[in-house]
């Protein structure tokens, strides 16, 4: 009896998965059984295909190429969906920069010597301390909150007596079809300074009659997992628009201009992968009617694009053992897992859909309503609320697709419970990208 993936799998699975050809009921990745490396390595157990992340930045990299020919483009992928230092190396070598958002991803980055010059530094508070870091370490451009933090970097600027490379964030209030806890760009987000007070366009004039920093361009984020691309456009017109009110006023003209990241991917309710060429075709169209309506004669700002949940999403999975099956008298049956919200706290936090698959005896039928349960002491730990699975007993392994981002990013230690273990895999090698916390790692941190 054969058994394949079907295409509403496949949309969510790294590119590598298969069903093993030795073990014709089992799934494997990169040729990796994952029976086998569960067994090796423990669960919950995280796994990246590096082939998935090398596919995505191609698929970025020629969108753009093949659509967008208005300006340069630079791609910076979003660290904060997931870095390691193994990571920012594969990124650099696939030409990407980084958009970090603290001093700690700024810190692996340099760890993994991924060149500074394409680093933007992003967050809505960042310290004093980090601010010194970006500026010690070079980064390319550091891109501005709010009035105290155009304050506070001015100071730090002037003390050390450097002119730093900046963008201004604009709050563009652009709205988004998405969960509010993903919805950056409205007027009442927390990110930027507000287009409609006139706070983005003083802030720009406050830096050019300082001169204290070199003010590169000006940037905007509307929400993430967006699957249109009007957000976009409307992000780059009121950029556009507010770069030409400035020029007229004051002869500046951006070099950069960025709309942002949160391009979309594939969910268990929307198995359609957005294309990256959708969103590099609307720009170009979008740019080009700016050219005509606002009758912009200066050269194009190179356009910069923030991808991170589409390229790292779908290249992780998440291997659990579940440890224990209850059926309650309400109808429901859990399968409780040996992970849960402290590793993914997305479904608790905002909502965030997940499915599951059995990694062993996949020629079941998927026949059992079950509620897929983490570990932890709360009602919400809750990864999946409802799925049809094979009939799954205590010991057996469940996979979960599309777990590579945002998933270890906000991982905590709940109950104080170890983090999991992450592997990066291809056909060649199996490297531990993060080793799987120890008891004595948690208690190392108190102080008797």
């Amino acid at each position: 009896m054969a058994v394949s993936l079907s295409p509403a799998q496949r949309a969510l699975l790294p590119d590598t998965m298969s069903v093993s050809a030795s073990d014709p009921f089992t799934l494997e990745l990169a040729g990796h059984s994952l029976k086998q490396l569960a067994e090796r390595y423990g669960t919950p157990l995280y796994i990246f295909d590096r082939a998935t992340i090398v596919n995505a930045c191609a698929q970025y990299r020629e969108a753009f190429r093949r659509e967008y020919q208005a300006s340069s483009v630079q791609i910076l992928y979003a660290s904060k969906a997931y870095l390691s230092p193994m990571l920012a190396r594969l990124i650099a070598e696939e030409g990407l920069g980084l958009d970090v958002v603290s001093g700690g991803e700024l810190l692996v980055a340099h760890r993994a010597a991924f060149p500074m010059e394409r680093i933007s530094f992003h967050g809505n508070n960042k310290s004093a301390e980090e601010l010194r870091l970006a500026l010690r370490l070079g980064v390319g451009r550091i891109v501005l909150d709010n009035w105290s933090e155009l304050r506070r970097l001015t100071q730090i600027a002037r003390e050390m007596q450097m002119h730093p490379g900046v963008l201004v964030r604009v709050a563009p209030d652009v709205e988004t079809d998405t969960h509010r806890y993903l919805q950056t760009g409205h007027a009442t987000a927390k990110f930027g300074f507000p287009l409609s007070t006139g706070d983005a366009a003083e802030a720009v004039r406050t830096i050019l009659r300082e001169g204290q920093l070199h003010l590169l361009g000006l940037h905007a984020h509307s929400g993430t997992m967006l699957r249109e691309t009007r957000p976009y456009e409307e992000c780059l017109q009121r950029l556009l628009e507010l770069a030409v009110l400035l020029h007229k006023e004051t002869g500046w003209w951006p070099q950069e201009l960025s709309p942002g990241g949160g391009w979309a991917i594939a969910t268990p309710d929307a198995p359609d992968r957005p294309d990256p060429a959708l969103l590099a075709a609307a720009l170009q169209r979008c740019i080009l009617h700016c050219v005509d309506t606002l009758k912009i004669s200066q050269p194009l700002p190179m356009l910069i694009i923030e991808p991170g949940r589409s390229i790292i999403a779908r290249a992780g999975i998440a291997l659990y053992r579940i440890g224990a099956r209850k059926a309650t008298p309400g109808g429901i049956t859990y399968l409780f897992v040996d992970g849960g919200m402290a590793d993914n706290i997305r479904p608790a936090l905002y909502g965030a859909l997940y499915t599951a698959l059995p990694v062993e005896q996949l020629e079941r039928e998927h026949d059992v309503s079950f509620c897929v349960s983490g570990r932890y002491c709360e009602s919400g730990d809750m990864l999946i609320e409802e799925v049809r699975l094979p009939d799954m007993r205590e010991g057996e392994l469940l996979l979960l697709p599309t777990a590579g981002a945002y998933c270890l990013p906000m991982a905590s230690n709940y109950n104080l419970v170890p983090r999991p273990g992450v592997l990066l895999v291809d056909k060649e090698t199996i490297h531990v990208m993060e080793r799987r916390e120890t008891y004595d790692d948690l208690l190392s941190r108190y102080c008797d």
